[in-house]
């Protein structure tokens, strides 16, 4: 199916907003609960400024037009056209970077999540020093193929004569298709101990089925979009709307868990907080601690005592009592005992 660069454009402004407003919402939630300025709050704050960057590179070239757009529909530009498909041809290539970083950097906090929750077992601690190394080397190889497939570079905005097939990037389209499913399944295979863990409630295996949909979704929405871009001969407006798609689906994929966590964390803490009043009309205070007592830190300690017959050799980490302190599990096997209990019944 042929689009317009009008249902581009549309479509593009559309996942870009849904983008940045799943975004903000991230770092207005971690500054209301007053967590810390940790790497992931400077990769969704980096991730907005690069989405709002391709949105406006997006925007010219679909109005100027690319070489692509010209051989791919037959026509012979004017004189005066040509300056314009230069620009539109350059904005293309830088849009492209703006895309793969974007979803690099989606797929960065999706793994910072998962290598927090899953801390302390061996495997999926080597399996995460991997897929870093595979991230850092799948982006230098997506880069360098976008502005390497057209040799020497002034190719990709040539008309006449005609370049060849390089202007339809497909080596650029099938090298970030790939490395995009490939990093995907790794960080699913990393989050795998979740779905093993047993005591776990309903909605707690839901919500891990969910978030395993979710990730099985991006694959799949990563290969409709090579196979249309493929079958369209590499439309500009074909890749436009199909990247813009892939880049919610993954900014949404990345950043739900965390949402969700902390607002689930939050209503438990509202709900400590009644309870501990006696259900009076006094206001409800935020939360004033910086420590991250998510969902995050409790799957992971469950995750440490379900696998601790020899697959962990970390040390424990600190577990967080009843009153929000972090106590340190080592200090002695009975005050680890106590907080274990205090963690069992908080989590509940």
């Amino acid at each position: 199916m042929a689009y317009n660069s009008t249902e581009a454009e549309h479509v593009g402004y559309a996942c870009a907003a849904l983008s940045i407003f799943i975004l903000l919402s991230r770092i207005v939630i971690s500054r209301w609960r007053h967590e810390p300025f940790d790497l992931s709050f400077y990769l969704v704050l980096l991730s907005m400024l690069v989405i709002v960057g391709r949105i406006v590179a997006n925007n010219f070239y679909l109005q100027f037009g690319t070489a692509n757009d010209i051989l791919h529909n037959g026509i012979t530009p004017s004189h005066d056209d040509e300056y314009r498909l230069k620009i539109g041809s350059i904005l293309v290539l830088i849009a492209r970077v703006l895309l793969s970083a974007a979803l690099w950097l989606q797929i960065c906090l999706l793994l910072l999540f998962y290598s927090r929750i899953t801390s302390g077992i061996v495997w999926a601690a080597r399996l995460t020093t991997i897929t870093w190394v595979t991230v850092g080397a799948t982006f230098v190889a997506v880069v360098l193929a976008t502005f390497l497939e057209c040799r020497p570079i002034d190719l990709y905005w040539q008309v006449d004569p005609d370049p060849g097939q390089c202007v339809r990037a497909y080596v650029q389209l099938l090298i970030l298709g790939v490395s995009n499913v490939i990093i995907d399944v790794l960080v699913l295979v990393i989050a795998y101990p979740l779905i093993c863990l047993r005591k776990r409630s309903l909605s707690q295996y839901i919500s891990l089925y969910t978030l395993f949909a979710l990730g099985t979704f991006c694959i799949v929405v990563t290969i409709i979009r090579v196979v249309l871009v493929f079958n369209e001969n590499s439309s500009q407006t074909t890749r436009s709307l199909w990247a813009s798609v892939q880049m919610f689906v993954s900014c949404f994929v990345a950043n739900a868990p965390t949402i969700y966590g902390s607002l689930r964390v939050a209503r438990r803490q509202r709900s400590g907080h009644r309870s501990a009043a006696g259900y009076t009309n006094e206001p409800l205070s935020r939360p004033s601690h910086v420590e991250r007592d998510s969902w995050m830190k409790m799957d992971e300690e469950i995750a440490l005592a379900m696998t601790g017959r020899g697959s962990v050799t970390a040390p424990s980490p600190a577990v967080i009592s009843h009153d929000d302190h972090i106590v340190p599990a080592s200090r002695s096997s009975h005050a680890s005992h106590s907080q274990h209990s205090s963690f069992t019944s908080y989590a509940r």
